[in-house]
């Protein structure tokens, strides 16, 4: 049981003091085979469990997310290897999304605030689709502009007027190579944005530079996750939307 379904049934006068000090007290942690899953973190924190699903099997992650939807009304899994039977397993009985790599097991919720999400070449298009999907799974719709890269930066400008004009309290931006679009995207709002250095580009320190370029950015608004770090950025972007 979450929370907002304890708040309803007290509300609703069907559970009583002793009753809700029960539930609450209940371990946050249950044991699903050889893995410990937290199933209440949605109750503590506004965000559930994530499944990173690249290396497990797919028993472990059937196991993992079924325990998960005992306690939840959804369940995530990132970096899924095998989303099409995945899909199968839990269709139809349960609604399923997926977007490349990342699915979600339930019924979307209502969007609470948006998230203005841009990715500069289409190489990022596997981390913007999980930003996106994570986004979504967490209740913030995502604005999602891609191959909006800073080659040619008259492109970003009707992104961010659109993510202006449906009042996203946040920017969420993917770049490989140089990541000059983060800094770029950081002088023109007056919003948090969120930098997720993508793992592309050539020769020396490919995979690394853009995470040390939006590291030392000196555009004050900017904060800057791990490489190719798409669901931590959409759990921060959806944490400031929501309240």
């Amino acid at each position: 049981m979450n929370l907002e379904a304890i708040y309803n049934k007290i509300k609703n006068g069907e559970m009583s003091l002793a009753q809700t000090q029960k539930e609450l007290s209940l371990s946050f942690l249950e044991d699903a085979g050889r893995n410990i899953v937290d199933v209440r973190r949605t109750m503590r924190t506004g965000i559930p469990e994530i499944v990173y699903g690249e290396h497990k099997t797919f028993q472990q992650i059937i196991e993992i997310t079924d325990r998960i939807l005992e306690h939840n009304p959804l369940a995530i899994i990132s970096r899924c290897k095998e989303p099409q039977k995945i899909q199968s397993h839990y269709s139809p009985a349960q609604e399923v999304h997926t977007q490349d790599h990342t699915v979600v097991i339930g019924e979307l919720p209502k969007t609470n605030g948006s998230v203005l999400v841009l990715s500069g070449g289409a190489s990022d298009h596997i981390i913007a689709s999980e930003v996106s999907m994570t986004l979504s799974a967490l209740g913030v719709k995502p604005l999602v502009f891609e191959d909006r890269g800073i080659a040619h930066p008259t492109r970003v400008l009707d992104a961010i007027k659109t993510g202006i004009q449906e009042d996203v309290s946040a920017v969420i931006v993917i770049a490989g190579m140089e990541a000059a679009l983060a800094s770029f995207v950081c002088s023109l709002v007056a919003l948090p944005v969120i930098g997720v250095p993508a793992s592309i580009g050539y020769g020396y320190k490919a995979k690394e530079s853009a995470l040390i370029s939006m590291l030392s950015a000196c555009t004050p608004n900017l904060a800057v996750v791990n490489i190719d770090g798409g669901v931590r950025a959409a759990v921060i972007a959806a944490l400031i939307a929501k309240r």
